[in-house]
């Protein structure tokens, strides 16, 4: 293992900014290529744990180096000032690092930064962003696919996650990376990871998710058995609950969770006098994948999404 330098950025109040990557080189110069590019942003630990499990995993846990067959790289963190301080985006001025590729070297700092990143990662033959969701929710893993010409289902579907969301390619996705890499010829996909700053027993869900991927393409030789065989959802596919409310919000439904319709799944208080003065009803059969996450949430509010029985 190699640890590189990305990229450096000298600050007039606090230590620089050092962004390393950690390149695994393969034995097999004809294998496939990965980059992984862990935590963009603040908000969330699952991209950063992710990624640094797998660096202790290809460093201790697979003793003979010629089972990593092709070249991988893994940036388990960029943008350190954010997740020191517990904020989303850029902490200068509040800029989403996703939305600056393939950036500008004579641009705004997370121009530049963003083009530092992409001159380190181009070239690979697969790449795989780990990502959190925009909303205030937080949510079942899944790959999401934009339907922009260069996606590869097929492929997505090797990570083993339950779900794969197919969707409409929005003006502002083509400033993210997964869309300019895939510009550029690499094969990428975006993990979301559910948005939780607290590890359970299910935070390993990304990185077995990422050795299974790396196992099929032939990156690396160690086979996990804990994978799904991916359903492709589209938008029409996902019933978007809102409530009429605001208050505390209490779901008494788990994400993952099977429900039928006019089951309850949820509830809004009063937040002042405790009352209940909205049960939120499940409009269909289904299984939830995503739920608001704060205590407190406002009226017309995505409480859940639940993806349909057909």
């Amino acid at each position: 293992m190699k640890k590189i330098e990305i990229f450096k950025l000298t600050s007039l109040n606090r230590e620089p900014l050092l962004v390393e990557g950690y390149l695994f080189e393969g034995s097999d110069p004809e294998a496939p290529s990965v980059a992984i590019v862990g935590a963009m942003e603040g908000k969330t630990i699952l991209p950063l744990y992710s990624a640094s499990k797998l660096i202790d995993f290809l460093k201790n846990s697979i003793s003979d180096s010629k089972k990593i067959l092709g070249n991988i790289l893994i940036i388990p963190s960029i943008n350190h000032y954010a997740l020191n301080i517990n904020e989303r985006f850029w902490p200068l001025d509040k800029t989403n690092l996703n939305m600056m590729f393939p950036g500008y070297d004579k641009g705004e700092t997370t121009q530049r930064i963003a083009k530092k990143v992409f001159d380190a990662i181009e070239g690979y033959t697969h790449g795989i962003i780990l990502e959190t969701r925009e909303d205030l929710s937080t949510c079942m893993p899944y790959v999401k696919e934009f339907k922009s010409g260069f996606e590869d289902l097929e492929d997505a579907k090797k990570f083993g996650l339950k779900i794969i969301h197919y969707k409409a390619l929005r003006p502002t996705d083509t400033v993210s990376l997964q869309y300019n890499w895939q510009l550029w010829g690499t094969k990428a996909h975006s993990i979301v990871c559910p948005g939780e700053t607290e590890l359970n027993e299910n935070s390993d869900e990304i990185f077995e998710s990422l050795v299974n991927y790396l196992n099929k393409n032939n990156i690396i030789k160690h086979k996990f058995l804990s994978a799904y065989e991916s359903a492709i959802i589209t938008s029409e596919d996902i019933e978007i609950i809102k409530t009429p409310k605001s208050g505390i919000f209490i779901p008494t439904k788990k994400i993952g969770t099977q429900v039928i319709e006019d089951e309850i799944i949820g509830k809004v208080l009063h937040s002042l006098e405790g009352k209940v003065i909205h049960k939120i009803i499940a409009p269909c059969n289904g299984v939830i994948t995503c739920s608001y996450k704060n205590a407190l949430i406002l009226e017309n509010a995505v409480a859940f999404r639940i993806i349909k029985n057909s």
